[in-house]
């Protein structure tokens, strides 16, 4: 999949290089002293709520900027929303702006159609935002910044309280604890236990609690957990799976977690803290009460959890013009990133919001934000490199193959390693 998305690449490299030496010689270039048209577009897979948000940013930027104007595009859904882009990037058609994990940017890396963003600003990021977002933003073979740092979410237990009361179960603090509050939900109640929106973070997890952190082995393009260790944490998942208690696929007709546990036939999820405003249980009028608390882990001595950057990735379009004014209205995003945080329940990367005494009011009265700041200090962000989508893929693959015929923990985690490290090799 890797090589033949590089061929694509290079291909369309090759047509765009061929397509500038038959320009006609500049006859439509404006007069020097005429406005700049410039025009971009922006695809999201941002809720309605979010794309008003953005709506508003990319208004407020075009009033000040004459000439400029930015198309803000949503409706996508995240499971396709890469692929898509990625054929639309490589055929010239679009966008020219995304908000994505940077390793998804590492797959253009080398081709010459990431934005510089950093060389556009009157500023560095080193400037405004601490070391990790800058070693990840800049995370690329020529160690220029492709990728913008836009907020920091990470996954948090959401819990049906009303339920976990009514049983006399106490919130979680173990993996083992949640499966045995989960059975006796179920066994009880007839109600799911336990579900996860991402079963990919979810294996992150699990491989980082068992293997001290660890992830991959970069230097020599390895995985580190194709082992035992893992194995009998995916049998313990599939085990849940089987026996009913632990659910794959969301059973509301909006397929979200987030209405199972509105409609109280979900006890509980791991979903991000950014989908706190989605959830019910909470306030004077509410029906049942909502619990939010932190990951659980396998022991008080292996605790590691995923957190999530969402950075801006723009692409070169070909018009220095337009690509300056791409740099500059992510520029702008930073200068408002109080706003976009707060908008999207997250923390912020940046030094001038996180000493800004509004905001840090906000994070205080906010339940998600208040539980993922317990757990930010054991929170690793999984390295970008050459084939990191993959390996989100095949993990993605072996969590959710459980209910297959003739399927096998052992076999899954096998699978999924020798199809990682063959991405890594590509």
């Amino acid at each position: 999949m890797k090589k033949l998305f590089k061929l694509v690449l290079a291909l369309m490299l090759v047509l765009g290089m061929a397509a500038c030496g038959s320009s006609n010689g500049g006859t439509d270039t404006p007069a020097d002293d005429e406005p700049k048209e410039v025009k971009f577009a922006i695809w999201h897979t941002f809720t309605k709520a979010q794309e008003t948000m953005l709506q508003d940013f990319a208004a407020e930027y075009m009033a000040a900027h004459e000439g400029v104007t930015i198309d803000v595009v949503g409706g996508y859904d995240y499971s396709t929303f890469e692929g898509t882009v990625s054929d639309a990037v490589t055929n010239g058609v679009g966008p020219q702006l995304i908000f994505n994990y940077t390793s998804f940017a590492k797959n253009f890396d080398g081709y010459d159609m990431l934005l510089p963003l950093e060389e556009y600003w009157d500023f560095k990021l080193s400037d405004v935002t601490s070391a990790n977002y800058v070693e990840e933003a800049s995370a690329f073979d020529d160690g220029k910044v492709y990728a913008a740092p836009m907020q920091t979410t990470g996954p948090l237990l959401f819990v049906n309280k009303t339920i976990y009361d009514e049983l006399g179960l106490s919130l979680p603090r173990t993996w083992d604890e949640l499966k045995a509050n989960s059975k006796k939900i179920y066994e009880e109640k007839n109600i799911v236990g336990f579900a996860v929106d991402s079963a990919t973070d979810f294996a992150q997890m699990l491989i980082l609690q068992t293997h001290d952190g660890q992830y991959v082995d970069l230097a020599n393009k390895k995985v580190v957990w194709n082992d035992e260790a893992l194995t009998q944490w995916v049998e313990w998942w599939a085990e849940g799976v089987r026996e009913g208690y632990f659910q794959l696929k969301a059973q509301s007709a909006d397929g979200y977690n987030s209405g199972d546990i509105n409609s109280g036939i979900l006890a509980s999820y791991i979903g991000s803290s950014a989908g706190l405003p989605y959830l019910g249980g909470q306030g004077a009028d509410a029906t049942w009460e909502l619990a939010v608390t932190t990951v659980p882990v396998i022991d008080e001595n292996s605790v590691e959890v995923v957190n999530w950057n969402r950075s801006a990735i723009g692409f070169k379009t070909g018009d220095e013009a337009t690509d300056a004014a791409i740099a500059d209205f992510v520029a702008y995003l930073i200068e408002q990133n109080g706003r976009w945080v707060q908008i999207l329940n997250a923390y912020s990367p940046y030094y001038k919001v996180q000493e800004n005494a509004d905001y840090q009011a906000f994070v205080a009265n906010d339940l998600a934000l208040t539980a993922l700041g317990g757990q930010l200090v054991n929170g690793i962000v999984p390295p970008t490199f050459s084939g990191a989508n993959q390996v989100r893929t095949e993990l993605d693959t072996m969590m959710k193959g459980v209910l297959n015929e003739g399927w096998t923990a052992e076999a899954a985690v096998n699978t999924a390693a020798t199809n990682a490290e063959a991405a890594m090799n590509e």
